[in-house]
C-alpha cells in the first residue's frame, strides 16, 4: 500500500518560533507518510533541510506582501501556479504564523485537494480594535474555513480557534527540545526575557515596569533581537532602577549556559500561541510570570499571571513566592505528541474526514 504523500507549504517571509516547529511537525510526519516541504525564501530552507526534509524552494510564490484582500486576489491569480506545485500530493499542509499569511496558499488550493491550516493561534483583534476587532473576526473565520482541518498547538488554542471558525481542530504539542539542568550559582538572580524584540511583545512597557524603586531584582537579561532593539536599548540607558543586558539571539545550549534555576522569565506579550520559552523555564526550574493572555493559560497557573504594572511589582516583591510550576517531563511530552502526530497522519491518509 503507497504511503499517503503530502506536500507542507510553509507560508511565511521570516524565520521564527512556528517555523521550527513546523520544521519538527514534518520531521515527525515523515515516519508516516511521504512529505516534501515548499518554502517562499531559498534563505528558509535551512530550517527544514537541517531536519532531514526534503525541500523544494518557490521564490515568493507562496506568500507576498499585503494585507488580507490582496492575499485573497494573490492566491486566485497564482492558483494555477500553486496548483502544479501540489500536483501529484494527496494533501497539503498550509504552515502559517497568522491566518492572513496562509490566505493566498488556501484560496489557490480549495476544492483542488484537501488542505489543513497549521495554525499557533487565532489572534483576536478584539482586544486591540475593539468593536472593528468583531468585524475583521468574522472575516478571519470566513478565511478560516478554506480549510478543512486546523492543526494547532494546544487545547485552549483549538476550542478558541473552533469557537471562532467552526473549523475541525487537531493538536499536535510543539516539541520542546532537551534542556540541559542549570548550573548552580551564587549569582544574584535576574529577569529574563527571551523573544523576538518587536510590538507584539511590548518589551518597552515591560522594562517601564520593571524601573521601580524597590525592586528586588537589578537585572533584565534579554535574549532575542528584532526591530526594536535600538529604541529598546536606549530606553534601558534611561533606567534608574533596572540594568538591562542584551544578548541577542544565542544558540540553545549558550542559553543554557547563560541562565540559572534562580532566574525569573517574564513576559509581557499582547499575544501568543504557546511561548517554547516558558516550558524550557520550567524545565530548568525557573520561576515564570507572564502576562494574563489566552496563549500562556495553558502552561502557567493563575497565581503566576498579572494584567497590569501593580499586578506584575506584586509578584515581583513576593518573598516567598509560589513554586509549582509544572510542566510535563520531556518523555511524557514526547509520548503525548508522539499520538497526536499518529493520530494527524490517519487524518490526512483519509482526506481529513
Amino acid at each position: 500500500m503507497s504511503r499517503t504523500r503530502v506536500a507542507l507549504l510553509a507560508c511565511t517571509n521570516v524565520i521564527g518560533g512556528h517555523e521550527f516547529q513546523a520544521a519538527a511537525l514534518g520531521r515527525s510526519l515523515m515516519a508516516h507518510v511521504e512529505l516534501t516541504v515548499f518554502v517562499n525564501r531559498e534563505a528558509h530552507a535551512a530550517v527544514f533541510r537541517d531536519v532531514g526534509l526534503d525541500v523544494r524552494v518557490a521564490e515568493g510564490l507562496l506568500l507576498g506582501p499585503g494585507s488580507l484582500p490582496h492575499q485573497c486576489v494573490a492566491g486566485w491569480r497564482r492558483r494555477a501556479q500553486i496548483r502544479a506545485l501540489v500536483d501529484g500530493f494527496d494533501h497539503v499542509i498550509v504552515s502559517a504564523g497568522a491566518v492572513e499569511a496562509g490566505v493566498a496558499a488556501g484560496v489557490a488550493v480549495k476544492g483542488y485537494k484537501p488542505v489543513s491550516m497549521y495554525l499557533p493561534f487565532f489572534y483576536d483583534r478584539v482586544p486591540v480594535w475593539g468593536w472593528k476587532g468583531h468585524l475583521y473576526n468574522c472575516i478571519l473565520s470566513r478565511a478560516c474555513r478554506l480549510f478543512d482541518r486546523i492543526v494547532t498547538i494546544n487545547r485552549i488554542q483549538a476550542r478558541v480557534i473552533h469557537a471562532f471558525a467552526d473549523v475541525r481542530t487537531t493538536v499536535v504539542r510543539n516539541q520542546v527540545r532537551h534542556v540541559d539542568a542549570p548550573s548552580a550559582s551564587t549569582a544574584p538572580a535576574r529577569l529574563v526575557f527571551i523573544g523576538r524584540l518587536d510590538h507584539q511583545k511590548r518589551i518597552g512597557e515591560l522594562i517601564d515596569w520593571l524601573d521601580f524603586e524597590g525592586n528586588p531584582y537589578q537585572e533584565l537579561c534579554i535574549v532575542g533581537d528584532g526591530p526594536l532593539r535600538t529604541e529598546l536599548e536606549a530606553q534601558a540607558g534611561a533606567c534608574r532602577h533596572l540594568r538591562c543586558t542584551f544578548h541577542g539571539w544565542v544558540s540553545p545550549a549558550a542559553q543554557d549556559a547563560l541562565l540559572h534555576a534562580h532566574d525569573v522569565l517574564v513576559l509581557n506579550s499582547l499575544l501568543e500561541g504557546e511561548p517554547l520559552a516558558i516550558r524550557e523555564a520550567q524545565l530548568r526550574g525557573m520561576r515564570v510570570i507572564a502576562r494574563d493572555i489566552v496563549g500562556v493559560r495553558g502552561v502557567t497557573r493563575p497565581f503566576q499571571r498579572y494584567a497590569d504594572a501593580a499586578g506584575l511589582r506584586s509578584l515581583l516583591l513576593e518573598t516567598a513566592p509560589p513554586t509549582a510550576d509544572e510542566a510535563d517531563t520531556p518523555s511524557e511530552t514526547l509520548r503525548r505528541r508522539d499520538t497526536e502526530i499518529a493520530r494527524l497522519a490517519t487524518a490526512l491518509a483519509g482526506g481529513c474526514s
